[in-house]
């Protein structure tokens, strides 16, 4: 059995940031934006699941992250 969680990550763009991804970030179309955000919020979480090894000692289930379809 499989029991999917939905969990809503936000990304706060500091506009005023002089940083020059910020301005690569800015001019991506919508579309793209959201795409790149998107992977990354999952890789993120599924590396910080890895190092805090949330799955340790659990016998009775496995808590992943799923794969986009």
């Amino acid at each position: 059995m499989i029991i999917k969680h939905i969990v809503e990550l936000e990304t706060i763009i500091n506009e005023d940031s002089p940083e020059p991804s910020v301005k690569v970030i800015l001019s991506m179309p919508e579309d793209i934006r959201n795409e790149f955000f998107r992977i990354s919020g999952t890789e993120m979480i599924a590396e910080l699941m890895s190092k805090l090894n949330v799955n340790e000692g659990c016998t009775w289930a496995e808590l992943r992250v799923a794969q986009p379809k």
